[in-house]
């Protein structure tokens, strides 16, 4: 076999072309990798987090594995489960915290800014949002994975699982991998208003993947731009442009230097240039939809027996590790 990647995406809502560009595109490659052995999963437990409606937990877990089939996931090389199918995961998720210390957890960027943000909507914070890293780190060293693609501000939780599977291994036996963090394209996709990336809390800036072609065009039409051009006839600066980034993304160097020279000296208008833009994020997005329509078209007992046979299979490697490492604690199942 291949060597072990890992990685997952939350239950949260509709897929955009930020989680295209910035890991699921980048899932696709490796899948279709002989030599890599891919278990991807929906994040439904990190879900409860910061989300607790039942019903749209479930139903958004499917959307996701479509969206992963509709962006080239190899559906018969890659392992693709739900994070709840594999119980022992949570287990591993407990030993591992009882080798965390509290300042640990509390100290993680992550934490911080979710605890900020949640208090800033009068909402209470869970003691899962807390231990949240620990879980990252079951999810990861159950599998015994040896690379993970994540994003920048995951960057942190895998350093601490770093630090986990060492000092087990220190600890009580050479059980896991160091895992080492696997650099993809790290595409960041701007928020159409200007401010951040694109991220599923901005409802408002995110561009879907099942937007249609005249959808595009017209959140494009009013994303924001530089704000010193406020008449057609003013000169802007490209790199106070949201736009502009996005040219670096999906446009040729020629379009990127008419944008440049055209932005600067005014000669050609915002929307002029956000059409290019749309243009190849429609041609993207084309592709996609249409290998969407066709998984669908297979209906959700399809997508069950998809998750149902990527849970068999994922749960027999975490209940392995989990057996030695409940045995090497001391805390073995009688």
């Amino acid at each position: 076999m291949g060597q072990v990647v890992v990685s997952g995406i939350r239950a949260t809502g509709k897929m955009h072309i930020g989680n295209y560009l910035g890991a699921m595109r980048y899932f696709a490659t490796l899948s279709h990798n002989s030599e890599m052995e891919c278990f991807f999963f929906i994040a439904n437990l990190h879900t409860l987090t910061t989300r607790q409606d039942p019903e749209a937990i479930k139903h958004d877990l499917r959307e996701i594995v479509l969206d992963f089939l509709a962006a080239g996931v190899n559906p018969d090389s890659a392992i693709i489960y739900a994070q709840s199918s594999i119980p022992e995961t949570s287990e591993l998720s407990w030993l591992l915290t009882c080798l965390c210390t509290v300042n640990e957890l509390q100290g993680l960027p992550h934490f911080k800014e979710k605890k900020e943000t949640i208090q800033s909507h009068g909402e209470i914070v869970n003691a899962g949002l807390l231990i949240y890293p620990a879980l990252m780190a079951a999810d990861i060293l159950g599998v015994r994975a040896e690379l993970v693609p994540v994003g920048q501000d995951q960057r942190p939780h895998v350093e601490l699982t770093r630090d986990l599977a060492r000092r087990f291994n220190s600890l009580y036996s050479q059980v896991f991998p160091i895992p080492q963090t696997l650099e993809g394209e790290g595409i960041r996709v701007p928020s159409l208003t200007g401010e951040g990336k694109m991220g599923k809390s901005d409802t408002t800036g995110l561009i879907f993947l099942d937007d249609s072609a005249a959808s595009v065009t017209a959140k494009l039409k009013v994303a924001k731009t530089d704000p010193a051009r406020e008449r057609r006839s003013d000169p802007g600066n490209p790199d106070h442009c949201n736009i502009f980034t996005m040219h670096h993304i999906v446009s040729t160097p020629q379009e990127i230097a008419w944008a440049s020279t055209g932005c600067q000296s005014a000669g050609i208008g915002c929307v002029e240039c956000k059409m290019v833009v749309a243009k190849h994020l429609n041609d993207m997005l084309g592709p996609i939809q249409e290998r969407r329509q066709e998984y669908a078209a297979k209906g959700p007992t399809y997508i069950d027996e998809i998750l149902h046979a990527g849970g068999l299979t994922a749960r027999v490697r975490v209940k392995e590790t989990v057996d030695l490492v409940k045995d090497l604690m001391g805390v073995p199942s009688y």
